[in-house]
């Protein structure tokens, strides 16, 4: 047989057998989804049961739930949120609007059912109680009066009331309840709905035909998920008619939860099949990204692309040469357009005609740009610029910053001073301390350590505070360089560093005094060392222990890196996973395990160890290995909403000593409500996707939850979040090691964030950023370079534009937040500095202060310091300063105070306020000699 029969008798073997498996799956499918179909119309034979607790997990998936207090939840039926109701059956409830509807889906039609509900009415002293009139699919089928007592009320609901799938419970009520501590209009409590059959059903009952027709879907990709975990023939089979009964006995015996949690499975079952099938998702990524940046139909793209940005980028430079120019180009319109495009057309054809003009000088500024040479010059020209500009700024600005930013450089002069990581103050009211000198609690303790040595030389001075911010910016400068010429190449290195330092959170790094820069390099040098151990074997323990000494810098920095460390843990391990599949035999598999074990371990004990003298400390002092008050701040803030009143609640008396509730713990949960919790999630997950995903207006509706909700807060500005999305698509085709260890390493730190601490700040993710600007530089360059390739690289100059243009509309997006920071902010400390100086000048060194921001006041005046009570009771607010023994209470402009102590305080708050006079017992001592913004101090009463 010929060599060409054979190997078409090889592709005919091949195809058949491809056949064959198909058509066998096909099958399979179809035979388990007849399955599922006729469980699932067998479970409706029985009649409907089941229960809801109103207020509990769950019950958003039958009622509507909204804390507006319009018109139109009420029109929608919705509920309040869920409450804490001791006295209740289920010790929970939600208070019903003017009208409530709940919605039991897929209950089934046709049988005659009890309806009960167990509700609640207004408080005796309230008077008479409303009328609830309840209705079923609108037909009213009883009424009834509540009680100021707990009580059930039973409705016959006739088969032939009820002829949908779903059973919709309507709950009009005859008058609402409101006053002025609580503005809502309540109608009833409603803590349980029940159904049960009222009388023997029919002999047959008409199934709900969609949560049949999702019964069937979820089996189909039950069997799908199962195929693909390579089990047995049998075990497929049998796994997926366990579900499959499962799922009908679930529609049998609690059709109310069964028939709802369908949907939400088969969400489940979709997501765990894009899990397990990730390989082959990885590939295709892989496959459409190699395909679609090469050919043709890339070059034709990318230069139609180029045309339209390269007339967007003239049309601004036009715009912002002259302003009247675009009114000129309305006036004239239409004509202007024409004129303009033929513009457009004419530069670019000037840019890129001939060869050996413009392509080769684009070229040849782009190669001194990636020679080594050219990157360090431009490097460090642009390095000394910018870091000498911040250096004059922040030596200009006479203030550290607010809160933890007070804290470190307090923390830092007391350790010069010989007196150990001490405050001078009381920021909070978890506990009622002997002293106002105490150990520093709540912010890490290792940036107080590289400001103390220049303290040392220069004096506890705010720019000497800030010297370690520009060691830190030229080591990240350096570090950023280096990884994106290991990684890519040196422009790409250079232009990562210039969106970085550029950027406006970094700016704010540079001129306050914050752990988060540090951080940043800690991080970042952890990550790109434990990846270079990894592809370079003949020097891996160096790296692996520069890896070790920076990850546990990075958790002596600040202890979320602590989340960072245990994914770059896990990735180590997965390595080591997938090692150990390709072992022949148990000894090779035991002996793979102890050598890849071996550099886990030591990179381990080496972190800890650096990590062990501040567990060491937290144990001497607190009991705990690891413990900050912010531990208590957790289950407190934003689960009642953002706003400066639920920001304020961390300043709450909370011990018991002064009638305060106890320490907040993760059953304060219960407390808040679940809708509070759920909300506080759902706000951190949009906050995280708007600081790194880019938006994306009018995006279909399943890609719209991906994508920022507003582009003003893309924290590498809109376009950098577009190229660096891009990026990471490419990634996935030429970088899959490096973007696999920064899903290892981030996905804890992102788990921790949404889960227990706030997304809500951008700070908390500084640390991404270099590495969203080396994907950013990757893809302009990567532009530039297809660009540049095409027709014999008479593009490169065009490209060179771009490039440029994209470099400069990134770092313009950061100037707006950088001019207010220099030129506006100083005039809004400015009259705070005024009346810490009055107070310096004017009080003893001993004197203690009650203000709104006690970091401030300890680090400008060197006066101890407690923080105002969010309280609206004046006797414990003066109870409170008169332990601590204070003598003045600060008003400053800066931050006032807020919440019921800003209510409580608020006649003193008056701009109208003159030095000498006495309200409500206080007496004015300064007032800023301005018509507003004004800093207040005032003398507090004795009594």
């Amino acid at each position: 047989m010929a060599v060409s029969d054979r190997s078409t008798r090889a592709e005919y073997v091949r195809v058949t057998a491809t056949g064959t498996a198909v058509r066998a799956t096909v099958r399979a499918l179809l035979l388990i989804l007849a399955l599922a179909l006729l469980a699932g119309a067998m479970a409706y034979q029985a009649p409907p049961q089941g229960r809801v607790a109103i207020g509990w997990p769950g019950d958003r998936l039958f009622v509507g739930v909204s804390p507006g207090l319009g018109a139109e939840p009420v029109r929608r039926g919705e509920l309040f949120a869920d409450e804490l109701t001791p006295d209740s059956p289920t010790t929970r409830s939600r208070w019903t609007r003017e009208r409530a509807v709940v919605v039991l889906p897929n209950v089934g039609a046709g049988s005659p059912l009890q309806v009960t509900l167990v509700a609640q009415g207004w408080p005796a002293e309230a008077g008479a109680q409303p009328v609830v009139t309840v209705a079923i699919d609108n037909s009213v089928v009883g009424e009834f009066t509540p009680t100021s007592v707990w009580a059930e009320y039973s409705f016959a609901v006739p088969g032939i009331a009820h002829q949908h799938g779903d059973l919709t419970i309507t709950l009009q009520t005859s008058a609402t309840l409101a006053d002025s501590r609580d503005p809502r209009q309540k109608g009833v409590r409603l803590a349980e709905v029940r159904i049960e059959p009222a009388s023997e059903p029919a002999p047959l009952l008409p199934p709900a035909w969609p949560a049949v027709a999702l019964l069937g879907w979820n089996a189909v990709l039950l069997y799908i998920l199962l195929a693909r975990l390579r089990l047995s023939p049998a075990l497929v089979y049998g796994g997926t008619a366990v579900g499959i009964g499962a799922a009908a006995i679930g529609l049998a015996i609690a059709r109310i939860w069964m028939a709802a949690i369908l949907s939400v499975a088969m969400t489940g079952l979709l997501v765990l099949l894009v899990i397990a099938y990730r390989q082959p998702l990885l590939a295709l990524i892989q496959m459409l990204v190699r395909r679609y940046s090469q050919g043709r139909a890339l070059g034709y793209g990318l230069v139609a692309v180029a045309l339209l940005c390269f007339g967007y980028v003239l049309l601004h430079a036009i715009n912002w040469a002259a302003a009247a120019g675009v009114r000129l180009f309305w006036q004239t319109f239409p004509d202007s357009l024409l004129l303009a495009l033929l513009g457009t057309a004419l530069a670019a054809l000037g840019l890129n005609y001939g060869r050996a003009g413009l392509p080769r000088l684009s070229d040849a500024i782009v190669d001194w740009f990636a020679a080594r040479r050219g990157a360090w010059i431009v490097l460090g020209t642009f390095a000394l610029i910018w870091l000498g500009f911040e250096a004059v700024v922040a030596a200009t600005l006479p203030y550290v910053g607010h809160a933890d930013y007070s804290d470190n450089a307090i923390v830092a002069r007391n350790l010069v001073r010989g007196r150990g990581w001490v405050v001078d103050y009381i920021s909070q009211f978890y506990y009622r301390y002997e002293s106002l000198t105490r150990p520093q609690e709540t912010w890490p303790l290792l940036q107080p350590v590289w400001i103390a040595p220049f303290f040392a030389l220069f004096g506890p001075t705010a720019w000497a505070a800030k010297i370690p911010n520009f060691i830190f910016d030229i080591i990240l400068a350096g570090l950023i360089y280096a990884v994106g010429s290991w990684l890519w190449d040196r422009r790409v290195g250079v232009t990562a560093v210039i969106l970085v330092l550029t950027n406006y959170l970094f700016f704010r790094l540079s001129i306050y005094v914050t752990n988060d820069l540090g951080f940043v390099v800690f991080n970042m040098a952890a990550i790109a060392a434990l990846l270079r151990s990894q592809t370079d074997p003949a020097r891996r323990w160096r790296w692996l222990l520069i890896s070790a000494v920076c990850t546990g810098l990075m958790m002596l920095q600040k202890p979320s890196g602590a989340m960072f460390a245990l994914g770059m843990g896990l990735w180590q391990l997965s390595l080591i996973a997938n090692e150990l599949r390709t072992a022949l035999d148990w000894p090779q598999r035991w002996q793979r395990l102890r050598e890849g074990l071996a550099p886990v371990v030591v990179w381990s004990a080496v972190a800890l160890l650096i990590l062990s003298p501040y567990l060491a400390r937290n144990m001497i002092l607190f009991g705990k290995p690891v413990y900050s008050t912010e531990s208590y701040d957790a289950w407190v803030l934003d689960y009642r909403g953002v706003s400066g009143d639920a920001w304020s609640e961390i300043y709450r008396v909370f011990t018991p000593e002064w009638g305060g509730p106890g320490l907040p713990d993760r059953s304060w949960i219960m407390r808040w409500g679940f809708d509070a919790t759920q909300t506080k999630f759902e706000t951190q997950v949009r906050e995280l996707r708007a600081y790194l995903m880019p938006a994306w207006p009018g995006a279909p509706e399943p890609l719209a939850a991906l994508f920022s909700h507003d582009a003003r807060k893309n924290i590498l500005t809109p376009l950098g979040a577009w190229l660096a999305l891009a990026g990471v698509l490419a990634a996935a085709a030429y970088r899959r090691r490096w973007l696999s260890l920064m899903v290892f390493a981030y996905t804890p730190y992102i788990i921790f964030m949404l889960t227990y601490w706030r997304t809500n700040e951008e700070r908390y993710w500084v640390m991404i950023i270099p590495w969203l600007a080396l994907l950013a530089a990757w893809m302009i360059w990567a532009g530039y370079d297809k660009l540049a390739a095409i027709g014999d690289r008479r593009w490169a100059p065009l490209g060179l534009v771009l490039a440029v243009a994209a470099i400069v509309t990134i770092v313009a997006g950061s100037q707006a937040d950088i001019e207010d920071k220099v030129r506006n902010e100083p005039r809004i400390w400015q009259q705070d500095l005024a009346a810490y100086e009055w107070l310096q000048a004017n009080t003893p060194p001993d004197t203690v202060i009650m203000t709104r921001l006690p970091w401030q006041v300890n680090w400008h005046t060197e006066r101890p310091a407690v923080m105002i009570p969010n309280t609206d009771d004046r006797a414990l607010l003066l109870e409170i300063a008169h332990y601590y023994g204070a003598k003045y209470l600060v008003l400053e402009n800066q931050m006032r105070v807020k919440g019921d102590a800003g209510r409580l305080l608020a006649p003193l708050m008056d701009h109208s306020n003159q030095p000498g006079m006495v309200i409500d017992g206080f007496e004015l001592l300064y007032a800023s000699p301005t018509p507003d913004f004004r800093a207040f101090i005032y003398r507090i009463p004795d009594t």
